[in-house]
C-alpha cells in the first residue's frame, strides 16, 4: 500500500522517520527477527529511499510548531514532530494535502489540522 501511495505523487518525510525506522530495524535485529545481513541491507534501502523523498529537517521552525500541536492534541513528541513536519510543507490550511498514517491518535490530529488522512479507514 505504501508503494502504491508513493507512486501516486511526490512524497515527503520528516527526518525523524529515518531515526524511527532505524530504531525499529535495530530492535528487530536484537530480538532475532532480522539477520545481521538483512539489517545492513534494510538500512541501505532506507538511505536509498530517503534520496527519493523531500526530507523535512528538524529545524527550529518545525520544532516550534510542536508546542501548539501538543496543546491541541493527545500526541507524543515523535508524533507531534511528524505532524509539525507535514505542516511545514503545507502553505496554508486551504491547501489540500495528504498525510499517510496508521496510528489512530496521529490520524485524528492530522485530520483536525486539515489533512486528508490516508489510507481511509
Amino acid at each position: 500500500m505504501v508503494r502504491r501511495l508513493l507512486a501516486q505523487g511526490s512524497a515527503a518525510v520528516s527526518r525523524l522517520s529515518e531515526a524511527e525506522v532505524s530504531s525499529a530495524l535495530a530492535r528487530r535485529k536484537r530480538e532475532g527477527d532480522l539477520e545481521p545481513g538483512d539489517h545492513v541491507a534494510a538500512l541501505a534501502a532506507l538511505r536509498a529511499d530517503l534520496g527519493r523523498f523531500d526530507v523535512v529537517e528538524l529545524v527550529p521552525e518545525v520544532v516550534a510548531r510542536v508546542h501548539h500541536l501538543l496543546a491541541r492534541h493527545v500526541l507524543g513528541a515523535g508524533d507531534a514532530l511528524q505532524l509539525a513536519s507535514a505542516l511545514a510543507l503545507r502553505p496554508g490550511k486551504e491547501t489540500a494535502a495528504e498525510f499517510v498514517c496508521w496510528d489512530d491518535r496521529l490520524r485524528a490530529a492530522a485530520r483536525a489540522e486539515g489533512f486528508v488522512v490516508l489510507p481511509p479507514k
